[in-house]
C-alpha cells in the first residue's frame, strides 16, 4: 500500500465522519501530508477536544463497515446538485481539468485518487491530534475555514512509535517550555506574531546578541545602527517594493508612503555611498543586530520561530570581485564555529537557486543569475561542502546558501543564510576607486550569523529542553538557605557573585530545603548551591548540579573562578575542574 495514498484515504474517511456527524458542514480539502493528513471544514468554532473524539469513534464504525472506496461518474444534473452542496468543491472544479469523484458509501467527494479498496484498510492506522483554524487555500484574504490533523503510517507499531516520539517533541516544544520556564508571552491586546520576552528571556537574547557582536568584532566587520522607518523610495531602488511589498508593512504619513524596515541591506548602502570608497578600503563589513518587521501570514506564524517583528544579526560585505570567494568561506566558516559554540549538530546546507523564467519574482537578468550561481557553486565544491540544490529558493537579488534545520516536531527551517548579489550594487551604482584610478563596481555578500536571535533562541530552548549551557542561561546559579541563621552568609555570597558579573538569586523563604531544591530544579537552574550551617562556620559552599552531581566544602573564590571559566569557555556541560 502507498503510503500517499495511505493517508489520503484516510482524508476521506475523516471527511465522510464529520459530514455523518454534522451534514451541514461543507467541504474544503484533504491532502495527504508528511505524517499523515488534514481536511478543511467551513464552520465558525473550532473542532473541540470532544468532538475529535466523536469524529475518532464515527470513522472507527465507517472503517469496519468496509465500504468500497471506487470512483463513480456522475451527471451532469448530479454534479451540478453536488456542487450546490459543495461550494469549495466547485471553485476547486473550475481549476481542474478532469473532474473525477470517488464514492464510499453515501459518501461522494471530488478527487483524483488513488485510494485503498476499502475503509476497513484504514482501521487503527490513524489519529486525529488537533484541529486549528486556516485560510481557504492558505490565502488570508479567504474565509476562515477548521482544520482537523490527523497523523497515518502503514502499521499500528509505526503509528505508536510516531506518537511516542511526537510526545517527546512535544516536551521539547519551545511554546510549552517558554511558559513554563517563564521566557516568553503572547498577549492578544498586544497582537499575533509579536511575542514579549519577559525578565529571563531578556537575558538570552542580550546574551546572544553581545556575543555575535563581540564575535564579528574579532573577525573584522564594523557596527551601523540605522532606522526601522523608512521612505518607501529607498525600497523601490532596491527592488523589495516591487518584489517583497505584500510582507512589508506600508502606510502613509504626512504625505509620505513609508515602510517599517524589512530588511537593513538599503541602509547600509546608502552609508557606504556617503562617501568615496577606494580599493584599500575593501572589503568592508558592515554588522547590525537590527529590528525587522515582516508581515508574515497569521496561519505562518509560530512561537518564536516566524514572528512579525524580529531581530536579525545582519550584515552586508562589500568587496572587490577578488575577494568574494574569500569572504563567502569566512562567512561559512564563521557559521560553522557558531554552531559548534551553540551545539547545534543536524543542520545541512541547501544551495538555492533562482528560476529565470519567473520574472515577476526574479531580477530579469539571465546572464547573471547563471554566472553568480556558477560562481556561487565553484566556492560551495572548493570548500568540500556537502549541499543539497533547490530551484526557486533564491533572493531575488541572487543566489544563496542556507543553512537549514527541523524544530522538535521535524518541520524545515531555514537558520542562517549566506547570499551572493549580483543586482542591488548597480541598482544603487554603488563604486569603488580601482588601483587604475577608474571606478569599478563591487561585490556585496548579505550573510546572517546567527540568524533571526527569537528564531535561534526558539531552537536551543528545544535542543536542550530548557537546560541551557551554563554562559545561556538566564539564571546561572541559585542560592538556597537551609534555614534563616544562613541569610546574612548566603547574602555575602550573593553579592560576591553578582560582583563577577555571574547571573545569581537567592531563595531565602522559610521552607524546607527539599522544596526549594526541587523548584530550583524544575526552573532548570544549572548551579544550586545549598548553604546550612557547616557551610556558614566553613565560609565554603555545597553546589548541585542538574545532572546530579553534588561537590562539597567549595571555597568561594574557587567556586567564582569556576563559574567564570565555564561561562568564558561557553562549555556545553559544566566542568568541576
Amino acid at each position: 500500500m502507498d503510503l500517499e495514498t495511505l493517508r489520503h484515504s484516510c482524508a476521506h474517511l475523516l471527511a465522510h465522519a464529520v459530514k455523518e456527524l454534522y451534514p451541514k458542514i461543507k467541504l474544503g480539502m484533504g491532502p495527504a501530508i508528511e505524517n499523515g493528513f488534514y481536511y478543511d471544514f467551513d464552520r465558525k468554532e473550532p473542532f473541540t477536544k470532544e468532538e475529535l473524539k466523536a469524529i475518532d469513534k464515527k470513522m472507527r464504525e465507517i472503517a469496519k463497515r468496509k465500504l468500497p472506496i471506487e470512483e463513480v461518474k456522475l451527471t451532469k444534473k448530479e454534479q451540478n446538485d453536488y456542487f450546490k452542496q459543495e461550494p469549495y468543491k466547485k471553485e476547486l472544479a473550475n481549476e481542474l481539468k478532469t473532474l473525477t469523484f470517488y464514492k464510499q458509501g453515501d459518501f461522494i467527494d471530488l478527487c483524483k485518487g488513488p485510494h485503498v479498496e476499502n475503509t476497513k484498510e484504514l482501521k487503527g492506522l490513524y489519529k486525529l491530534p488537533r484541529a486549528a483554524s486556516a485560510y481557504w487555500k492558505g490565502d488570508s484574504k479567504n474565509k476562515q475555514l477548521q482544520r482537523i490533523y490527523g497523523y497515518a503510517f502503514k502499521s499500528k507499531d509505526k503509528l505508536k512509535a510516531f506518537i511516542k516520539q511526537r510526545e517527546e517533541a512535544e516536551k521539547r516544544d519551545h511554546n510549552k517550555l517558554g511558559k513554563q520556564l517563564d521566557l516568553f508571552v503572547h498577549s492578544s491586546e498586544v497582537g499575533k506574531g509579536l511575542p514579549l520576552l519577559t525578565p529571563k528571556g531578556a537575558i538570552i537574547k542580550r546574551t546572544l546578541q553581545r556575543f555575535i557582536e563581540d564575535e564579528e568584532m574579532k573577525r573584522g566587520y564594523v557596527p551601523t545602527s540605522t532606522p526601522v522607518l523608512t521612505k518607501t523610495e529607498l525600497y523601490k531602488i532596491s527592488g523589495h517594493l516591487d518584489h517583497y511589498r505584500e510582507s512589508m508593512f506600508v502606510f502613509e504619513a504626512n504625505g509620505e508612503e513609508l515602510a517599517l524596515r524589512p530588511m537593513t541591506c538599503p541602509h547600509q548602502f546608502m552609508i557606504y555611498k556617503s562617501k568615496m570608497r577606494s580599493y584599500r578600503d575593501l572589503p568592508l563589513r558592515y554588522a547590525e543586530v537590527a529590528d525587522l518587521f515582516r508581515n508574515e501570514q497569521s496561519g505562518e506564524l509560530h512561537g518564536l520561530i516566524r514572528i512579525r517583528q524580529f531581530s536579525l544579526a545582519d550584515a552586508h560585505i562589500i568587496c572587490t570581485p577578488e575577494q568574494i570567494a574569500k569572504e563567502f568561506e569566512d562567512v561559512v566558516i564563521l557559521i560553522q564555529d557558531l554552531m559548534k559554540i551553540l551545539g547545534f549538530k543536524d543542520y545541512w546546507y541547501r544551495f538555492s537557486k533562482g528560476d529565470v523564467t519567473k520574472k515577476d519574482k526574479y531580477i530579469n537578468n539571465p546572464k547573471a543569475w547563471k554566472d553568480s550561481e556558477a560562481s556561487m557553486k565553484k566556492i560551495l565544491d572548493n570548500m568540500k561542502l556537502d549541499y543539497v540544490e533547490e530551484e526557486d529558493e533564491a533572493a531575488f537579488y541572487g543566489p544563496k546558501l542556507d543553512v537549514q534545520m527541523r524544530n522538535v516536531y521535524g518541520k524545515e527551517d531555514t537558520l542562517f543564510t549566506v547570499q551572493i548579489d549580483f543586482a542591488l550594487p548597480e541598482r544603487f551604482d554603488m563604486t569603488y576607486e580601482g588601483k587604475d584610478g577608474k571606478k569599478h563596481r563591487p561585490m556585496v555578500i548579505h550573510r546572517s550569523s546567527i540568524g533571526c536571535i527569537e528564531r535561534t533562541m526558539a531552537l536551543l530552548i528545544e535542543l536542550y529542553a530548557g537546560k541551557f549551557p551554563l554562559w545561556l542561561s538566564p539564571l546561572q546559579v541559585k542560592l538556597l538557605t537551609v534555614t534563616d541563621r544562613a541569610n546574612k552568609f548566603a547574602e555575602h555570597v550573593l553579592q560576591e557573585l553578582r560582583k563577577a558579573g555571574i547571573r545569581a538569586e537567592l531563595d531565602n523563604r522559610s521552607e524546607s530545603i527539599n522544596k526549594k531544591v526541587r523548584e530550583a530544579t524544575l526552573e532548570k537552574v544549572p548551579l544550586i548551591v545549598v548553604l546550612g550551617d557547616k557551610e556558614i562556620e566553613g565560609k565554603i559552599l555545597s553546589v548541585r548540579t542538574l545532572n546530579g552531581e553534588v561537590h562539597n566544602r567549595i571555597g568561594i573564590k574557587k567556586f567564582i573562578k569556576l563559574v567564570q571559566e565555564n561561562i568564558n569557555d561557553k562549555l556545553l556541560i559544566f566542568e568541576f575542574k
